[in-house]
């Protein structure tokens, strides 16, 4: 009995100083982390103001897209439906290695449940949020959040099918690294937007405002990313200080660049979809979209519903093949090419933030779903 008793004794006591060394690493890492998130969140509000209220808000929803991206990891080898496991890496692996038509589909069938998974989630976590954080009709109000951003899924799959096509026909022409990179940046980046519409559905008012968000939901993912990442070189550089250094540089610069980089493009162009009504009609009138026009006449379907999803569509693409590229000249050591790929995107970015279309307010209709005060 006294025995059973001090090894329960001794058991609590490791499970505590576990616990303890836990938040220790938590608390250390992410004061590291959190100096230069903040530094950029700084540079980024002077560039286009927000209310800071909506900025932590924001930032929040970006550090919680961490968790259905680990949650992912964690379940990818659990067998769902008529599929063994759903780790898309291993069936883009397959399209590669063994090209064939009915590994693309079910590449593509598997990039449909992880769509909806995803988004399930994801509307779950931020339902729970809203209704802790905010006053008033939640569920009305998020209910009709949920409906507007239904189509998400359906823009994860027709990614899902552009790459599984492309990977079939281009697999001799990029390493397998490159297609790996790839899926990170679909789950990556589809997350990063998710949580940019269920956070900021309803306060955007500009593409400029669509941009900001965008950014400030990617400090939020890379702050939890960088004290994840931190934690595990610190476990593996044994004390060696100056490598640590080097490397937490990279993180807090380079890797927060290119994540804010990558978002903004696609929150640009989800600023020019979430207006399309009134932009395509303001370019229809200059003959813009003539393809657009033949196609709303052929197929019955309004031009500005056309262009909205050719610009969502064409935002995640971008941002994707962004976000591969870096990767791959990361892991390739190609740090040369790195810097000026970041400069010109970064440059490009502030371009747009300061360019005078992007503030026009837009879709004022929305204050009477949630004002802005």
């Amino acid at each position: 009995m006294w025995f059973n008793y001090q090894i329960a004794f001794f058991l609590s006591q490791q499970i505590h100083l576990m616990e303890l060394s836990l938040l220790w690493t938590v608390i250390k890492f992410g004061a590291m982390s959190a100096l230069p998130i903040a530094c950029w969140i700084l540079f980024f509000q002077k560039q286009n103001p927000e209310k800071n209220r909506f900025v932590f808000w924001t930032f929040l929803a970006g550090m919680f897209a961490v968790l259905p991206i680990k949650a992912y990891e964690k379940i990818w080898d659990v067998s769902v439906l008529y599929f063994e496991h759903i780790n898309m890496f291993e069936y883009i692996s397959n399209i590669i290695n063994w090209p064939s038509f009915p590994r693309i589909f079910s590449f593509i069938i598997v990039s449909a449940l992880v769509a909806v998974s995803m988004f399930l989630v994801i509307a779950l976590i931020m339902f729970l949020v809203e209704v802790f954080c905010t006053k008033g009709n939640t569920t009305r109000r998020f209910k009709k959040k949920f409906l507007n951003i239904a189509e998400s899924p359906f823009i994860f799959i027709t990614v899902g099918a552009v790459f599984g096509i492309s990977a079939y026909f281009l697999s001799e022409f990029f390493p397998s690294k490159v297609w790996f990179f790839v899926v990170v940046g679909m789950l990556e980046e589809f997350v990063k937007y998710l949580m940019l519409r269920f956070a900021d559905e309803d306060r955007i008012t500009s593409v400029s405002d669509a941009i900001s968000f965008a950014i400030i939901i990617a400090l939020g993912f890379a702050f939890i990313e960088n004290i994840i990442y931190l934690a595990r070189f610190w476990e593996s550089a044994n004390g060696d200080m100056a490598s640590f250094s080097a490397f937490y540089l990279l993180r807090s610069s380079v890797s927060v660049i290119a994540h804010v980089c990558f978002s903004a493009i696609l929150g640009y162009f989800y600023g020019i979809a979430r207006f399309s009504t009134e932009i395509y009609k303001e370019e229809s009138r200059k003959n813009q979209h003539p393809v657009l026009r033949w196609m709303h006449k052929i197929f019955h379907v309004k031009g500005s519903v056309l262009f909205h999803e050719e610009k969502l569509l064409e935002g995640m693409l971008l941002a994707i093949i962004a976000h591969a590229i870096f990767n791959s000249f990361l892991e390739l050591g190609q740090i040369i090419f790195i810097f000026p790929f970041l400069f010109i995107l970064f440059a490009l970015i502030l371009k747009l933030l300061h360019r005078k279309s992007t503030h026009i307010r837009r879709g004022l209709w929305l204050q009477d779903v949630a004002p802005r005060k």
